[in-house]
């Protein structure tokens, strides 16, 4: 069994996420102690005992300290289950960083996965994100998916909804070394419950950010009347790879300081050579253990790196590791 300190690196959430994707994937199950110890409130959360669940759920895994609060857990996984599997985290909780934990072990399977609770909400990639930068960037590698928004979920109330299913492909190695030069603009800006100005708002703030490089800027609005109350806002750079910039709205921050978040946050990141922005080449790691790809990202983060740490412990990789800002990653499993 594995042993894994959960307090190690950056001492995260992330740490739980990898290693559950991981244990299932290789079937070698693992003991954590120490769960998310460096965070004010450490221990399973209901996103993470949410993530817990879920796997535990597809893998017929064998589970103990899977609670609320929990510093322990120990992970036996058993074989994925196909079928349809609904999950509620019961609060704002994150449901796009449980779909990309699930992502990769329900490939190829005939699994639907509906989860409910947070879409939209700080401290993760918003489901628009998932649906403009993540999915396509797989895509190159040869996978498919398709992701539904029933509603859209913020913090603190929740209430979102999205279904993963159809997730299709064979994976083949991929080098993404260059973004190249940005050929047009997307994105979505939108707003729930509260005025349709503020999405009108916030795109066009991105939108006079974006157009000094003279390319097509197209941000949709999405204005809806029901739901938890919130907004944000989501625009894409679409050149040889895909980057990706984000801001959800806050309570006293004017809707054009959200829209100038989101452009400045991808134009940070388009100006430090990478290929991929700060976000996805964090989040594409596994992937890249489990296929043999090269790419470069625009910010070697503390998460990053503890993600790499957590990834030798279950895989035979060979990884290649080079600079910051911009960084170079190669991983090559043993053989290949």
């Amino acid at each position: 069994m594995i042993e894994i300190d959960g307090s190690f690196g950056e001492g995260g959430g992330q740490i739980l996420r990898t290693s559950l994707t991981l244990s299932v994937l290789t079937g070698r199950p693992f003991k954590m102690r120490n769960i998310r110890a460096k965070r004010k409130n450490p221990g399973l959360q209901h996103q993470h005992l949410s993530a817990v669940r879920v796997m535990k759920l597809l893998a017929k895994a064998k589970v103990r300290g899977d609670f609320l609060g929990s510093t322990e857990l120990e992970f036996v996984p058993g074989e994925v289950q196909e079928g349809n599997y609904s999950l509620d985290v019961g609060t704002a909780g994150s449901v796009v960083l449980i779909a990309m934990t699930a992502l990769p072990v329900i490939l190829n399977r005939n699994v639907r996965l509906t989860l409910r609770g947070g879409t939209d909400v700080p401290l993760s990639p918003p489901v628009d994100y998932m649906r403009l930068v993540y999915l396509p960037i797989l895509e190159k590698m040869g996978m498919r998916a398709e992701l539904r928004v029933s509603r859209r979920g913020h913090y603190p109330q929740g209430g979102g909804e999205i279904v993963l299913e159809n997730v299709r492909g064979n994976p083949t190695p991929l080098s993404l070394t260059e973004m190249g030069e940005a050929t047009k603009f997307v994105g979505v800006s939108h707003v729930s419950s509260l005025p349709g100005d503020i999405a009108r708002r916030q795109a066009d703030s991105a939108r006079r950010h974006l157009e000094k490089f003279g390319k097509p800027v197209h941000i949709e609005l999405e204005i809806d009347e029901v739901g938890s109350k919130g907004s944000g806002i989501v625009v894409v750079a679409v050149g040889d790879s895909l980057m990706g910039g984000s801001a959800l709205g806050e309570r006293g921050v004017m809707a054009e300081i959200v829209g100038e978040r989101a452009a400045e946050q991808l134009l940070q990141d388009m100006s430090s050579g990478g290929a991929l922005d700060r976000h996805m080449s964090d989040m594409l790691m596994v992937l890249c253990a489990l296929n043999n790809l090269r790419y470069t990202g625009a910010q070697l983060t503390e998460h990053a790196k503890t993600n790499l740490e957590v990834i030798r412990k279950f895989l035979n990789v060979n990884i290649t590791l080079r600079g910051e800002r911009p960084f170079f990653l190669e991983c090559k499993t043993e053989g290949t």
